[in-house]
């Protein structure tokens, strides 16, 4: 057997011979693995290997009980003379080395077997090579070819393509991405897709329609590239695709010349918002629908996306149709206009679907617009009025709910509270960490996210005509003023005094109140239909001079006021709808609205009882008073409600007295580092 012989039987580079030298074989390796050879067998060194496009065609062995030695004898007994050990235990024989396979460092191909730990096996896309000495012959030519079509689909041929004026309009994704490229995977893509036409270019892209815009056919010798994922077949080239037609129907060209706009018919109570940015990192709306077999019209997209419950969609580069019930990410009305909402629909050229980055967006009125996450502090809201809903809070009802009253901006904080507001306030504005701290779930939904401690999933409203106005246009007939364009009037605020208080009734003030230290001493049950009104026949009932409404659904009575009464530093503190009518205001954090007969007393402060007979220690933390440590049993509980904080995270002392007051709590505690109580 002569040295020539065998180059042209392995086909590796390594092995070329210099001159009239004797073949010289790869330098030793330096691993601390050496490649193990049996009798008539030497190693030729660790080279490439990929799925598609195998070094070895035959698997002899995967699994356990692999070493070099082991196929070695096994390819020697199938009758191939070169074997190789892979990814610990894989085996591969063939008497062909695939010309592809190029050398690589000894160094990748350093995996233990799976049998014998001391000899390496290859690794990953790696594969130790071994040779017996036998020649087989001349290895067989490999020629790459057009492929002629699978499943229904015929070949026509190579077509000339530009990245100015393409020939079919829809790029589509392909299984396992542009790496493994196949024409089958191509082909169906874009039958699921509902195209008829399909292209592959470039080695890994794959694009679709149903008729072809531009190009025309050219030399096959164009398309020269090899499919990334099948090197036996050719996947086009530089700005030229191998076309492929359904049924091998003939290719048809899209129609010339000015086509007739088609009006589409939308939804009862929907409306175009014009164009949109979108980004494929950052989606406008989140849920995706497949285009019908006919092609996507709007017609078609809104019709799903209403019926699937939804209330704003988006078309994007002529095919694509997305849903959401808010705008995500920030994204907004194009700053070019319409320019850049110019592809076609492809089941209706006379409609247009947006475009590449930009969405045609139509929706059920104006839409909510995701802000991001917003900072907001407790004795510093960021939006003015305050609606708790214990349990059920979703995106949906806060929106609603701030849609209902006229509120342009809507907030969902804390998994459980909504905010609304005219304007950001006390310098509220997008938080520091980003997104980070938006993470509690929403209690009425699980799925979705309603802002943190201290965190505001923001939201606002955008008008039909992509203003955002001082007031958004509402469902209802309030009798307010503004500035939107809905076809609506939009609602007052809430109120902070009612037209119909009880007689001799009279608002007062919004007063500074404290849970350790409370300007009216008698609380009343907790009510989630608490309206002004209510509490004050309560108090009136119990034979009170003084009513105030705190937090929404607390109600609080007296005879006086504590001493240490003040006034709110401004009147908006006291900012939160009444839990049982949004037209009213009960007072906010830390905030109480006064309602008395006459002008109300003041009376000397009453001390706040310790939770024991121990004397408190005069330390004050923040807004709280400390009064030490105290001892506790599981089986007899000093205090007998325990507050969890609804991300589950460990409390800290802020949290567990939020927790706890806004559970109508005056007394916090905590106990074992985590749990309060």
């Amino acid at each position: 057997m002569s040295s020539k012989m065998l180059i042209t039987s392995l086909g590796l580079a390594s092995l070329a011979l210099h001159g009239s030298q004797a073949m010289r074989l790869p330098e030793k390796r330096q691993n601390t693995l050496t490649p193990y050879t049996t009798e008539n067998w030497r190693s030729l060194g660790c080279f490439s290997d990929s799925q598609q496009d195998r070094t070895l065609s035959l698997q002899a062995h995967s699994g356990e009980h692999n070493d070099d030695g082991a196929c070695q004898l096994q390819c020697q007994a199938l009758g191939y003379a070169y074997a190789g050990t892979e990814y610990g235990g894989e085996c591969w024989c063939d008497n062909y080395v695939n010309t592809d396979s190029v050398q690589k460092p000894d160094s990748d191909c350093n995996m233990a077997c799976t049998k014998t730990a001391t000899q390496p096996c290859g690794g990953a896309d790696r594969i130790n090579l071994f040779w017996n000495g036998t020649f087989i012959g001349n290895p067989p030519v490999k020629t790459t070819t057009v492929n002629p079509g699978v499943d229904g689909w015929v070949s026509q041929g190579c077509w000339t393509d530009s990245t100015a004026a393409r020939t079919l309009t829809h790029p589509v994704g392909t299984t396992g991405g542009g790496s493994e490229m196949t024409i089958p995977l191509c082909l169906s893509a874009c039958k699921n897709a509902g195209y008829t036409l399909a292209g592959a270019e470039y080695s890994g892209e794959c694009y679709c329609d149903n008729t072809y815009a531009n190009g025309a056919p050219t030399s096959d010798s164009t398309c020269s590239n090899k499919c990334n994922g099948d090197k036996l077949n050719f996947c086009g080239g530089a700005g030229a695709m191998n076309l492929y037609s359904l049924n091998g129907a003939t290719p048809q060209k899209a129609a010339s010349g000015p086509v007739t706009p088609v009006t589409p018919t939308l939804p009862s109570g929907w409306t175009s918002l014009g164009c949109w940015t979108d980004a494929t990192n950052n989606r406008a709306f989140r849920n995706q629908v497949q285009q019908p077999a006919g092609g996507m019209t709007v017609d078609y997209c809104t019709a799903t996306c209403s019926s699937q419950g939804y209330s704003y969609a988006g078309l994007e580069f002529g095919s694509e149709c997305w849903c959401d019930n808010a705008v995500q990410n920030n994204q907004g009305q194009a700053s070019d206009g319409s320019a850049g909402c110019n592809k076609p629909c492809s089941g209706s050229a006379g409609e247009t679907c947006g475009g590449a980055g930009r969405l045609n967006v139509y929706a059920a009125g104006g839409a909510w617009r995701s802000l991001g996450c917003y900072a907001d502090q407790p004795n510093a809201r960021t939006l003015a009025v305050e609606k708790d809903y214990f349990g059920s809070l979703t995106p949906a009802t806060c929106q609603a709910y701030c849609q209902t009253n006229g509120y342009p901006y809507s907030g969902m904080e804390y998994g459980r509270e909504c905010h609304c507001g005219f304007s950001f306030e006390n310098g509220g504005g997008p938080a520091p960490d980003g997104n980070a701290g938006c993470s509690f779930v929403c209690e009425g939904d699980n799925t979705e996210l309603c802002g943190g401690s201290n965190r505001l999933s923001m939201f606002e409203y955008v008008n039909t005509d992509g203003t955002v106005s001082s007031k958004a246009p509402t469902t209802g007939t309030g009798s307010g003023s503004g500035t939107g364009t809905g076809t609506t009037t939009p609602a007052a605020g809430p109120s902070q005094v009612p037209s119909n208080l009880p007689s001799g009734w009279s608002f007062q003030s919004c007063y500074n109140d404290n849970p350790g230290n409370r300007i009216l001493s008698k609380q009343q049950p907790n009510s989630d239909t608490m309206e002004i009104e209510s509490c004050i026949s309560a108090c009136s009932g119990a034979g009170y001079s003084i009513a105030g409404m705190e937090y929404s659904h607390e109600c609080y009575c007296d005879n006086a006021l504590a001493s240490y009464a003040s006034i709110a530093s401004s009147q908006s503190n006291c900012n939160m709808a009444c839990s049982g009518d949004s037209t009213e205001l009960c007072g906010g954090a830390g905030a109480i609205s006064v309602f008395s007969t006459g002008t109300p007393a003041s009376s000397s402060p009453s001390p706040v009882s310790s939770p024991t007979a121990a004397s408190p220690t005069a330390q004050q933390v923040s807004s709280l008073n400390y009064y030490g440590c105290f001892s506790d049993s599981v089986g007899a509980r000093r205090f007998p409600y325990q507050y969890q904080h609804p991300s589950g995270e460990l409390n800290t002392l802020s949290t567990c007295f939020n927790g706890c007051y806004y559970a109508g709590y005056i007394y916090a505690g905590l106990e074992y580092g985590q749990y309060a109580v």
